[in-house]
């Protein structure tokens, strides 16, 4: 029987272009000779950048290194539109509108803040408990619900007139799709828009400088460097306030029963309702909670422990 590795903690892997998010999970997992390996945000196959992925005990942190901001960088194609709102899908409208540098740049201040966004119908997302791509591969028409995202900021890095592309470095938070931002420029400019090439820059402090190919991390994991590969617990996640259990509470933060004023260090004052906070037992991170107030009084309830 082949040896199983037990490993905890974050990977920062570089998805190269042609495989799917699931498609790294799976060689990670012989790579390393180990099962629980989870990723924290799809990229499509033509997409490339930072695909973090969670391993052993850090399965259990997914949804708050998926909840960081992210950094793209985005090709525009202007002038044309596509079911999948990218370069993989059939062409559905063309334009021969032409749009200018300055045009394109000034309109990018509509897209910065706090905006509704309609995901595109090829996407994972649910709709009547069936993901939108399955109505789509059905022909099925649907009603696409849109989304509440921010977007933190967008600089234009280069244009091309005569080619009527754009390139675009984009700030946003999680549940943004590039490729519906890309098609409601071209929109917004009166022609259309669709997706190029996507990178992924970054993921909360998960940087592309830092990230390792697939083929690197085999090099390493065959030169016995496999500890180096990863990124602790409480890696990147310094946005979620610290909350240490005194020593009456330490059996309670480990039970995983709710945390009062008696049995925590740090003053329940200093947080704010539902907010989600880090629970530590001395320096070692025991799992995340969420800060309560009800008739009981104020109090921290742990919500995932490792």
């Amino acid at each position: 029987m082949e040896k199983v590795n037990s490993f905890n903690g974050y990977l920062n892997v570089f998805k190269e272009k042609g495989m799917t998010s699931h498609d790294v999970v799976f060689k990670a997992r012989k790579i390393l000779k180990t099962k629980k390996i989870g990723h924290t945000g799809t990229l499509d196959p033509d997409a490339q950048g930072v695909l973090v992925l969670c391993v052993g005990q850090a399965t259990k942190m997914v949804e708050y290194i998926t909840d960081h901001e992210k950094v793209y960088e985005a090709e525009v194609i202007l002038g044309r539109e596509t079911d999948t709102c990218d370069l993989s899908g059939t062409v559905i409208s063309e334009s021969d509108q032409r749009i200018g540098r300055d045009a394109f740049e000034s309109i990018l201040t509509q897209f910065i803040g706090d905006i509704r966004q309609k995901p595109p119908i090829y996407s994972a997302i649910r709709v009547n408990g069936k993901k939108l791509y399955h109505y789509a591969r059905n022909g099925e028409s649907v009603e696409i619900p849109e989304r509440d995202i921010h977007v933190a900021g967008i600089s234009l890095l280069e244009f091309c007139e005569d080619s009527q592309k754009a390139r675009i470095m984009v700030t946003c938070s999680k549940g943004t799709y590039i490729r519906s931002l890309c098609r409601d420029i071209g929109s917004a400019l009166g022609s259309l828009g669709c997706m190029g090439n996507l990178i992924r820059h970054r993921v909360g402090t998960f940087s592309i400088i830092d990230a390792l190919t697939l083929a690197e991390i085999a090099e390493k994991v065959s030169h016995d460097q496999i500890e180096s590969l990863f990124y602790p617990l409480a890696y990147s996640l310094d946005r979620y306030q610290c909350v240490r259990a005194t020593e009456q509470g330490r059996k309670f933060l480990l039970n995983g029963n709710k945390l009062f004023q008696w049995n925590i260090h740090e003053s329940l004052d200093d947080f704010y309702l539902g907010e989600t906070l880090r629970l530590y037992d001395g320096d070692q991170l025991i799992g995340m909670g969420r800060y309560y107030q009800n008739d009981e009084g104020n109090y921290i309830k742990p919500t995932k422990l490792l």
